[in-house]
């Protein structure tokens, strides 16, 4: 039955335990590194849009523009004509 466990600290009870465990016949201790890749630099435009994804949002805001119009006419815009 494999359980996972992670240590997140460097203090000296954190490596205590972990050198208890080691020394136990059951446990299997396999160390993990922290590889991180570098962030990605993502061109933007004067507005602050990401140019990978435009396209994509702005489309998307001309939608929900409409969608929005749609229902302030249909609930909305009949009471202001009474």
């Amino acid at each position: 039955m494999p359980y996972t466990f992670t240590v997140t600290n460097d203090s000296p009870q954190a490596l205590d335990f972990i050198r208890f465990i080691k020394n136990l016949d059951f446990i299997e201790v396999t160390e993990i590194k922290d590889i991180t890749a570098p962030p990605q630099i993502i061109e933007e435009d004067e507005d602050g849009i990401p140019l990978a994804y435009k396209d994509f949002i702005l489309d998307l805001s001309k939608k929900t523009k409409k969608a929005a119009a749609k229902r302030f006419y249909k609930k909305v815009a009949p009471k202001i004509q009474t």
